[in-house]
């Protein structure tokens, strides 16, 4: 009998549209079902698809315990998806021989890349309902969208979930596709939280993937953002006792006198005083280049950030000086510095994976617009400057002390508030004000680089902003 304690845990997300198959496929592949697993939520059952993340696993080539992460395809669920990619290794990804690649496909794909989940491999499903030809199209379809993606070069494996046939060449390439990570086991206890319930006798019970760390029983944990502590009464890793959790392993911990109706998914369980709870931050990101809008300052998003989802308004901005510039916009495929003020206090660590999604927008569209990760953990709003820019031409330059500038002031009273300002060309020279020139408000400005006559000036005043 293998010791699941000698197997190296993998968790491998299982995503795609809504009755692709994602559900039928973990059913055939499991061998031990966990929390919510094969859709076992009562009003996933009513309503006859996943609303939850389902958590099954198997052993593979006796050397890997395969943890499957089943998101919701279901286009109101994204939350569920991008909570189920923050704990994964690798994924699968279903796609129906029927019905062909729909929009979540699409969302799912980006999903991964945005949490650096590079390793997957794509399930042709349903081929028992279609001809050979049509599974061909398929496949070059599928080839197609992944063309200019990172995943290239995901091997697309042909299966029925329903009569099993290709499930063995699926595992197959499972197996070429694992890569294990590095697990940070000596850093300080991780673990979001995607359950909580009680048993009768037991306690309430947590469940989740260890992100970092060991948890041994005896050891005390905090539950955030709630900041309660507890000790740790007994561990069991899919359904076995065992006296500790390690980075990587999916677990259960039972606490005592923690009702479990006050601890929600996207919490944590941590090592006492090692994370913080906020809702303003400094984030760096990307826009995705599929997103045609962009995105705008003071706009409403919603913003994944670990595990929870949680909606805030983001501001744009550039560093000048040292000083934060608030920018308007930023187009698709550019990268972008933001703060953030979330609507509501989360756990927050530096560098945690930051996904922003437009989730009003409706679920036919693509809605996932930047990636990123948390740069700055804040307790006050940043100061936020804007430009107020002022222009002027050259009208000489033929005087020795200088170079003349007309049209940025009107009087020399204005003009003498300038006095040691910078201003620059359209053509990038750099000047300095060094005096007033003449009765109407002209400048006489000291540039390094002689302008041309009649050419544009710009002088950029900073002012500072409230937000």
């Amino acid at each position: 009998m293998i010791e699941i304690e000698k197997l190296i845990p993998i968790n491998i997300g299982l995503l795609g549209h809504i009755d692709h198959g994602k559900t039928a496929l973990a059913r055939v592949l499991s061998e031990i079902i966990s929390t919510a697993g094969l859709d076992k939520h009562r009003q996933a059952q009513e309503r006859g698809i996943s609303i939850d993340i389902g958590i099954t696993s198997f052993i593979l080539d006796n050397k890997y315990l395969i943890t499957l992460v089943d998101a919701p395809g279901h286009a109101d669920l994204i939350r569920s998806v991008v909570a189920a990619s923050n704990i994964i290794d690798g994924a699968i990804v279903v796609i129906a021989a029927d019905e062909g690649p729909k929009i979540q496909t699409g969302e799912h794909l980006l999903i991964l890349e945005s949490f650096n989940v590079k390793n997957i491999v794509i399930a042709l499903n349903k081929i028992d309902l279609v001809s050979d030809s049509v599974v061909s199209s398929r496949i070059n379809e599928i080839k197609r969208i992944l063309k200019n993606t990172i995943f290239s070069n995901a091997p697309i494996i042909p299966i029925s979930a329903k009569t099993k046939k290709g499930i063995n060449e699926l595992k197959k390439e499972l197996l070429n596709i694992i890569k294990v990570p590095e697990r940070d086991i000596s850093g300080n206890f991780k673990m979001p939280i995607d359950h909580a319930f009680q048993i009768k006798g037991v306690g309430t019970i947590i469940t989740g993937t260890v992100h970092r760390g060991i948890i041994k029983v005896g050891d005390t944990i905090e539950i955030m953002p709630i900041k309660i502590q507890r000790k740790i009464k007994s561990i069991q890793i899919f359904k076995r006792p065992e006296n500790k959790a390690i980075a990587g392993q999916r677990a259960g911990l039972s606490i005592i006198k923690a009702p479990p109706k006050e601890i929600f998914r996207g919490y944590y369980a941590s090592s006492p005083g090692s994370l913080t709870i906020s809702d303003k931050i400094i984030i760096e990101g990307k826009i995705n280049n599929l997103f045609e809008r962009g995105l705008k300052s003071k706009l409403q998003v919603h913003l994944t950030i670990g595990m929870p989802t949680v909606s805030g308004i983001i501001y744009l901005f550039t560093k000048y000086n040292d000083k934060n510039i608030l920018k308007e916009k930023v187009s698709k495929g550019n990268k972008f510095l933001a703060f953030i003020k979330l609507n509501e206090k989360i756990t927050l660590e530096k560098d945690m994976p930051v996904l922003i999604s437009r989730l009003d927008i409706p679920p036919t569209k693509l809605r996932i617009v930047a990636s990123g990760k948390v740069l700055e953990i804040l307790s006050e709003i940043p100061e936020f400057y804007r430009f107020k820019i002022k222009e002027g031409k050259v009208r000489n330059i033929d005087r020795k002390e200088g170079v003349v500038i007309e049209g940025i002031s009107s009087n020399v009273i204005g003009a003498r508030t300038y006095i040691n300002k910078v201003v620059e060309t359209d053509n990038g020279k750099k000047g300095k004000i060094i005096n007033t020139f003449g009765s109407k408000g002209s400048l006489l400005v000291k540039f390094d680089k002689k302008p041309n006559l009649g050419e544009k000036v710009f002088l950029k005043n900073l002012r500072r902003i409230k937000i």
